[in-house]
């Protein structure tokens, strides 16, 4: 028997930090990735997609996102949809329960499990009322095939956004074969006991640069008595970060060459790619992060320029200076601004003061 165990879709978001016609774009393909995935159930004999939390990310959807959900929903009547709500979506109430095709089970916040020949996949919303009940009413037979799903945050991992906490420790000796969890971005695994694993398949598809690296979800088959998970990459673009030390060339626009060079032969066109420069730099090392955002962006998908670089500078080199120069820059040194700030002010200051465009 196989499933799947995807969470953290977050269909319908907004994702602001993008232009809006790719903004748009993002957000049509994040949807396209989960009607992809359907057909890739149905493809490779998967019989049930477990929804671990967060398939949408705002609480009004349009009623085109709905009707698209739903119609990939219908378009494979022998797969089951097994969704408990997360966070994100546990008050949005989407579907109307009349409106529900057979195949789309909806989980409450009490345990409710359906039966795959010697598999039982058991679900259920874990929220502040029934946090510290709920394992106590977790019952499974030892001779079945146990699969658990719940959204929430595991204790140790970082997380952004506050969710209940699941533990693992009350999750021992109960017979989970593996435990599908929702609310991490990235793939994880670790051990319940010695019978059991948890795993987050993390999300779909990227949204932002928080969420680095291959998206996926986790293929689960089942045979003799045993679950063997597999992380599948399934993501339509990647996002990536990388930094750069402005030391490493003798101006601005060497590294720049240096930059696109090395990010074309390691990423992909299609790839969104978080570029962080770092390093101190002479007031004459002239930072341009528009000109390379620029030269990135006509060659990736998206590219956001981070500029971490410090102004080497010294308050020595301007004590005895009796210009408007020294002044500004004493004055900005003995402000109560943070070193960063005051950084940036002395750039952009001593800039505008050599007649440059700020």
């Amino acid at each position: 028997m196989r499933f799947i165990h995807t969470a953290d879709l977050h269909i319908e978001s907004r994702m602001e930090m993008l232009p809006s016609e790719k903004s748009r774009l993002r957000r049509d393909e994040i949807l396209r990735t989960f009607e992809k995935l359907v057909d890739y159930a149905n493809d490779n004999s998967v019989r049930a997609i477990i929804i671990a939390g967060d398939m949408f990310d705002v609480n009004k959807i349009s009623l085109k996102t709905k009707q698209r959900v739903l119609s990939a929903i219908k378009k494979y009547p022998q797969i089951d949809f097994l969704y408990v709500s997360g966070n994100h979506d546990q008050n949005n109430h989407v579907f109307c329960q009349d409106e529900l095709p057979n195949n789309f089970i909806v989980f409450s916040d009490e345990w409710k499990s359906v039966e795959y020949d010697d598999c039982v996949l058991m679900g259920a919303v874990l929220n502040s009322i029934n946090s510290k009940t709920l394992y106590d009413t977790l019952r499974l037979d030892e001779q079945k095939i146990n699969i658990v799903f719940m959204h929430g945050q595991v204790a140790g991992y970082k997380a952004y956004e506050q969710t209940e906490i699941i533990s693992i420790p009350l999750l021992k000796d109960k017979n989970v074969d593996y435990l599908a969890l929702g609310h991490i971005h990235s793939y994880s695994t670790g051990n319940i006991d010695k019978r059991g694993t948890f795993a987050y398949s993390g999300c779909l598809d990227g949204r932002g640069f928080d969420e680095l690296g291959e998206k996926g979800f986790v293929l689960l088959d089942c045979e003799n008595k045993k679950v063997f998970s597999t992380f599948v990459p399934f993501a339509s673009r990647t996002l990536y970060e990388f930094e750069y030390d402005v030391a490493d060339s003798e101006n601005f626009f060497e590294l720049a060459d240096k930059i696109v060079l090395d990010l074309s032969s390691k990423i992909d066109a299609n790839s969104l790619v978080k570029v962080v420069l770092k390093g101190k730099h002479k007031l004459d090392y002239f930072v341009d992060t528009f000109a390379l955002s620029q030269k990135l962006n006509d060659i990736f998908f998206f590219a956001r320029i981070y500029d971490k670089t410090q102004l080497e500078i010294s308050l020595s080199d301007y004590e005895l200076d009796k210009s408007v120069k020294g002044e500004f820059v004493r004055v900005v040194f003995e402000s109560n601004l943070s070193d960063e700030e005051k950084n940036k002010i002395i750039a952009c200051g001593l800039s505008a003061l050599s007649g440059e465009v700020v």
